[in-house]
């Protein structure tokens, strides 16, 4: 499958990492970095989705939002999906039958802002996983906030960003599924959201109460994505010797 995303924000929070090894199957482990696992939530305008075969004009344009953990499965590295939302039926539904994304259909609004975007999301489920946000460019669109546990965007992005294998489940014959992912580079710049809701991550929904905080946000444009096809790693993947401190 490919597609741009024409805009990608991406809101990290540090997780405890008992909470989040609470949530990963048992041959995926959490990454950690200064003590904490990390979730991004991937909010991104899509455009032209499609069969890698298929001429861009005959794909599907739609929002799509992710909550991705950064984890390992053996030596590899990687994120896995605890959840995923989009606004079209279709994609939701072929999403869910060849995907382990896990999606749900929500109404979803974007709003422009003089300095940024204001993003509103609702699952048509009534699920706990609304979002309510308004972002703007940081005057120094390299700095990171206060709240963030990373020493540079540049170290951010690194651990955050660089990733390129989604893992999946554990087949009754051992094997994990995975895929490969082929992007072109990522070249953010940090957003401030102040007052911004993500009810999934404080309401109890993906983490007990008080288990997530607010790392950072920061935005890429025009990054083209290329998702390859579901391969299968062998059963002897085990979770590296990395545990939650």
């Amino acid at each position: 499958m490919k597609t741009l995303f024409r805009r990608c924000i991406l809101i990290n929070f540090a997780v405890d990492p008992h909470a989040m090894s609470a949530r990963l199957p048992d041959h995926l482990t959490a990454d950690l970095h200064g003590g904490s696992a990390y979730l991004s939530i991937v909010v991104a305008q899509m455009e032209d989705m499609r069969p890698a075969f298929l001429p861009g004009f005959m794909g599907v344009s739609y929002t799509q939002v992710v909550y991705r953990a950064v984890v390992r499965c053996g030596e590899l590295r990687g994120v896995t999906f605890l959840r995923s939302d989009a606004n079209n039926r279709l994609m939701v539904a072929a999403g869910n039958a060849m995907t382990f994304f896990r999606f749900h259909h929500a109404d979803v609004q974007w709003q422009p802002k003089s300095r940024g975007v204001g993003f509103a999301l609702r699952p048509s489920d009534g699920a706990a996983a609304s979002i309510s946000a308004d972002y703007t460019e940081s005057d120094i669109p390299d700095a990171l906030p206060s709240t963030s546990r990373f020493s540079s965007l540049t170290q951010a992005q690194s651990f955050l960003t660089e990733l390129y294998c989604a893992f999946g489940n554990r087949r009754p014959d051992g094997r994990i599924e995975q895929v490969g992912i082929e992007r072109s580079p990522w070249k953010g710049r940090v957003l401030e959201g102040d007052g911004a809701q993500y009810e999934a991550m404080s309401g109890g929904a993906l983490f007990p109460v008080g288990a997530a905080e607010l790392d950072s946000v920061f935005m890429v444009e025009n990054l083209h994505y290329h998702w390859q096809r579901l391969s299968l790693l062998p059963p002897d993947k085990r979770p590296p010797t990395q545990a939650p401190e």
